[in-house]
């Protein structure tokens, strides 16, 4: 009878071990040395070299208090220098105000923000559009003084190296593809026009220079083409009402770079809004991963995950999500920000493949998430030269108000210092969580 027990165990041990294997044999796989993989259970998985890796990053591009971009006057972070000491300001010579008090103590280092990243358990940077100076760009970020400060120079390949291989943070590289107006050419009055030639053939230089300029980059994690180009009309681009022709630049795009670039997946950014969805689906369907901007509230993203998968079977990250530190009822409100973002983070997390089971209700499709943003911007509503609450409407707030300018996972505190960092609570939950 024992026997019989032993080997009947042996038995159940045995198939739960083929199906689990079954359900994770891989069907399909999509990239090189970064890739997707799906298995025959139907879920997503991002590999780096083999191993499983999901995004725990943040939007990063720290903005000095009084620059702004309507005003020409923004710089590309990666450029910051102010001292001329050779070291970058944002990388390495940021301080951290432990007690508040705005300034900054002999008891407080410097810490630099790579290393905040690194300690919160950051993996991930994401780059919204990537400088170059490539000669096959010509003089498309020369049209204005704007673009040529922020992206006419090459991208600081020497930094961006430091963070990989010295902090194990990788970049998504990112480019707008004519929001905005970068890159394309478009006047800021009409926008970009996606059934125009010479505007689709500038985004085309654009996004091959980016590529050339760090396809063999080992900071690299993949190309994120546009920003939520599909809903927003606001930043001068005409995809919202041109789907088809902008989805069909997205199916060049992407094999322009499967062409250019093999070792690396190609990923597009959408607003949380399936619209354009329909149409990668006739005519961009070797797109590798779908990214949604999505802010749906503090329990997470409901239907995203399936309603997307339905249309369009890719792995997804998102590519934006969190609140704001602020209520207009009682001011700073970190709190507020921590729910919200906390939730969020756990429904990625359990959409994810780790957390798939056959009888759950989760997909299994999430590659992870990317928080906006890691540090307030002050030119976002208002002077640049101060911290404005924001009075603009927006009902995903529980207030109703959009509060732009509060978005940090650190602050700059009372604006004294460009360079003084601290801590929302929100930063130690994902220490917790990430590490």
């Amino acid at each position: 009878m024992k026997n019989f027990k032993i080997v009947f165990l042996v038995i159940i041990f045995s198939f739960l071990n083929l199906s689990y294997s079954s359900a994770n044999k891989i069907l399909q796989e999509r990239g090189g040395k970064v890739k997707v993989v799906q298995c025959h259970n139907g879920t997503w998985q991002l590999l780096v070299n083999e191993k499983p890796y999901l995004i725990k990053g943040t939007v990063f591009g720290p903005v000095k208090i009084g620059e702004d971009p309507s005003e020409a006057t923004m710089h590309d972070w990666m450029q910051y220098d102010d001292n001329g000491d050779g070291v970058n300001d944002i990388a390495y010579q940021t301080w951290l105000d432990t007690n508040k008090n705005n300034k900054n103590d002999p008891t407080e280092r410097i810490y630099g923000d790579f290393k905040l990243l690194k300690e919160m358990g950051c993996n991930t940077i994401r780059l919204y559009h990537v400088p170059s100076d490539n000669p096959i760009l010509g003089d498309i970020y020369k049209k204005d003084s704007s673009t040529a400060l922020q992206f006419d120079h090459a991208v600081n390949k020497e930094l961006l190296n430091q963070l990989y291989k010295d902090y194990g943070i990788m970049v998504i590289m990112g480019n707008f593809l004519g929001s905005w107006t970068i890159g394309s050419g478009a006047s800021w009055e009409k926008g970009t026009d996606y059934t125009n030639p010479k505007h689709c053939a500038n985004i085309k230089k654009s996004v091959k220079a980016m590529v050339l300029d760090n396809k063999d980059e080992p900071y690299v994690l993949m190309w994120l083409l546009g920003n939520e180009n599909n809903i927003a009309n606001w930043s001068h681009c005409n995809a919202k009402s041109q789907p088809e022709a902008y989805a069909k630049l997205i199916g060049e795009l992407t094999d322009m770079i499967h062409k250019l670039d093999p070792e690396h997946p190609v990923a597009v950014c959408d607003g949380d809004n399936f619209n354009t969805l329909r149409q990668y689906a006739k005519y961009s369907k070797e797109i590798d991963i779908i990214a949604y901007n999505s802010y749906r509230g503090k329990y997470g993203f409901g239907s995203l995950w399936k309603g997307s998968k339905s249309i369009l079977d890719k792995p997804i990250f998102i590519s934006e999500f969190g609140l704001f530190a602020y209520n207009s009822k009682v001011g700073e409100d970190e709190d507020l920000q921590l729910e919200y973002n906390k939730k969020c983070w756990q429904d990625i997390v359990l959409n994810s493949k780790e957390q798939y089971r056959s009888d759950n209700n989760y997909a299994g499709n999430c590659i992870g998430g990317v928080v906006f943003d890691w540090v307030d911007r002050w030119y976002m509503d208002g002077t640049p030269y101060e911290h404005n609450p924001g009075t603009q409407y927006w009902s995903a707030s529980p207030d109703h108000l959009q509060h732009e300018e509060w978005f940090g996972i650190v602050s700059m505190g009372n604006g004294s210092d460009t360079l003084m960092r601290q801590k929302r609570k929100i930063y130690d939950y994902f220490k917790d969580a990430w590490n």
